[in-house]
């Protein structure tokens, strides 16, 4: 805008957010990221107070920058208008992209897909400003239940919305939930549908979110208040714009209304845009942009990334960091780049000690050797967005996947995972191919592993009478990418969805208090490392809106691939450095032990296994030293 502005050309800023009057919003720059609490409960004390801007008054402020421009006669307008080629054809932009694509990247595609659920309903249907206005229409008119059972049914969830043949395993593992439930709006989450039907449209601008807000607040049959609670606790009298009273701060115990899913969706889109921006703008002004950032810190020192934000999907917004490579760093000679994935409740925060002892230990005489490395938030942790989906273990495999492909450009890489984010990494591993993942190292990984001596390969249980079983299946790759039919998803009995939500609900209240104690076991050989950095980043992700979903969607999880068959039977198998903190007071130090000698029987030519007996459930962190000079040593073998 400065530079249009020194050109004398006058601009009108127009901004989306939904509340223009906030204090962050109001101020310039400098002022915003210091005025914008970054603890959602904050947020929500200052912006439950404030109106939302109006669509009439959206529409009159347009209208009048327009008929400020230029006042002119149409013939005048005519000669001063700038001429174009308009807008390509689909075909011509998908063309233009690709020939800006590298190899690497048009080849893995031509190959693999991590196609989303209803990707060919939401493309054809709602990515439009007419589509997407006529499906908010018919939301609010008919309700999210008839919504959900017109447009979401199972035979439609696997449909890939670029005419691919290639299946996916995120998208089947939301076909056997939708296989599995008794209506398919059984099946989703408590606001699974409009975060569907409208978070493509919300990120391409085909629909306002100011426009949608006020659809769920005064265009919707406002549904009371339920006895236990649908969030809807404030009265809307004399809120001629908000009939229905629906606040930021909504947390229902029990199920959510349409309107109020459809608010919530919105609603948890502008905090996660707002915290996006001032971290961002905090890190312009050379001051701390993470949440670990804001308290203090102690134990072994950190080396802070650089925070960067990707739309998975063109619609969620994901944090990760990255950290640039060694002033030295040769990518011929040295180790690949590295991407890092954070365990369960953690984020791409927790891996700023092991970067820090890693550049150390790649600092020789002067010469920086370190690789590039990149750190990314989980979708439901961290600073990503949680929007209201079913989260499965095939959503993450299929986000690192794409992260790999799209922001790292399919560079080959070493990826390296710690509890869960070891599991999904092994799997994303596994589809990712050896071409861009050259080896593995696990963090006292989760995942199931089978004993080499029993393990036989895909088994599955016989069902009785079963009409959906297929004997033709051979692996669990395979069952993955056709949905399981051979375990099939089984909804929670009487409770259902509201059940889940409920379930993830208990458990935050539950664990919340307790995260520092818990912090100081799972840290207890390095305490000092489970500092008040460490402990509000999990804190202040616990509190982000949508974390109850993210808990609840557990029971939703497909059946995992065995790391048997994910680690060495695809593609050749990897090779893989196995670091065990056998302090592991998570899973229990004897599960760990155990879990290192099935490791080391594996394959000794492919998986290594370092085991580390003053170190717990997260030894990068507690004990970054070891697990860098671990890391480097089996490097060198990889690089030879």
């Amino acid at each position: 805008c400065q530079l249009l502005h020194d050109m004398d050309v006058k601009v009108h800023r127009w901004s989306n957010a939904l509340r223009p009057t906030a204090p962050w919003a109001a101020s310039d720059d400098e002022e915003a990221a210091a005025i914008m609490p970054s603890f959602f409960p904050d947020y929500c004390n200052i912006a439950d107070t404030l109106p939302v801007q109006s669509c009439k008054n959206t529409l009159d402020l347009y209208s009048a920058a327009v008929a400020s421009l230029n006042p002119q006669s149409s013939s005048s307008k005519e000669k001063t208008m700038i001429k174009s080629e308009r807008v390509p054809s689909l075909s011509k932009l998908l063309d233009m992209a690709q020939s800006v694509t590298s190899s690497a990247v048009n080849e893995f595609r031509s190959a693999y897909s991590t196609a989303e659920p209803y990707e060919k309903v939401i493309t054809d249907k709602w990515t439009t400003e007419r589509g997407a206005q006529k499906a908010l229409q018919e939301y609010c008119r008919d309700g999210k239940t008839a919504f959900s059972n017109k447009y979401f049914i199972a035979s439609d969830c696997a449909v890939s919305g670029l005419g691919s043949n290639i299946k996916s395993k995120y998208a089947a593992a939301a076909a056997r939930i939708a296989r599995g439930a008794p209506t398919p709006s059984e099946g989703m989450a408590l606001r699974e549908a409009p975060t569907r039907c409208f978070s493509a449209a919300l990120s391409l601008g085909a629909l306002s979110a100011r426009d949608a807000l006020d659809a769920a607040r005064n265009r919707s049959p406002i549904t009371p208040p339920l006895w236990i609670g649908d969030g809807k606790m404030k009265t809307a009298e004399g809120n001629n714009n908000n009939l229905a009273g629906l606040y930021p701060s909504d947390n229902p115990l029990w199920g959510r209304s349409s309107e109020g899913s459809l608010s919530d969706v919105i609603e948890w889109k502008e905090w996660f845009r707002l915290l996006a921006e001032r971290s961002l703008l905090l890190q312009e002004r050379g001051e701390p942009a993470t949440s670990g950032g804001e308290k203090s810190m102690a134990g072994d020192p950190r080396e802070n990334g650089k925070v960067n934000y990707w739309r998975w999907k063109d619609q969620h917004l994901v944090r990760y960091l990255t950290w640039p490579a060694g002033k030295d760093y040769d990518s011929k000679k040295h180790a690949p780049a590295m991407l890092l994935v954070h365990g369960f409740a953690a984020s791409a925060e927790q891996w700023e000690r092991l970067v820090y002892s890693l550049r150390e230990q790649n600092t020789k005489d002067g010469k920086d050797t370190t690789p590039p490395i990149y750190a990314v938030d989980l979708l439901g942790f961290g600073h990503s967005e949680k929007p209201g989906l079913s989260y499965t273990q095939y959503l993450w495999e299929s986000q690192i996947v794409d992260f790999s492909v799209e922001v790292m450009d399919a560079t080959p890489m070493i990826m390296v995972g710690n509890s869960i984010g070891g599991g999904l990494s092994a799997g994303a591993a596994a589809s990712l191919g050896k071409n861009i993942c050259k080896g593995l190292v696990l963090c006292n990984t989760a995942g199931v592993l089978e004993s080499p001596d029993t393990y036989s390969g895909y088994t599955y249980k016989k069902r009785e009478g079963a009409t959906t079983q297929n004997d033709d299946i051979r692996s669990y790759t395979q069952a993955a990418m056709e949905g399981n039919p051979n375990e099939p998803y089984s909804p929670v009995p009487i409770l259902g969805g509201n059940g889940l939500d409920l379930f993830g609900t208990g458990i935050i209240k539950f664990i919340y208090p307790q995260i520092e104690q818990r912090l100081s076991l799972i840290y207890g050989n390095r305490i000092e490392n489970a500092d008040a950095a460490v402990t509000y980043a999990i804190q202040q992700s616990a509190m982000h809106p949508g974390s109850a979903n993210v808990i609840g969607s557990g029971q939703k999880l497909a059946p995992n691939r065995p790391l048997n068959e994910v680690l060495l039977e695809i593609d050749g198998g990897f090779h893989v450095l196995v670091i065990k903190g056998l302090d592991d007071r998570v899973s229990s130090p004897n599960v760990a032990r155990s879990r290192a000698e099935l490791f080391a029987r594996l394959n000794p030519e492919k998986v290594i296994v370092d085991s580390i007996e003053d170190a717990g459930h997260c030894p990068h962190d507690e004990s970054p030293n070891k697990v860098a000079r671990s890391m480097i040593k089996w490097l060198a073998t990889l690089t030879k």
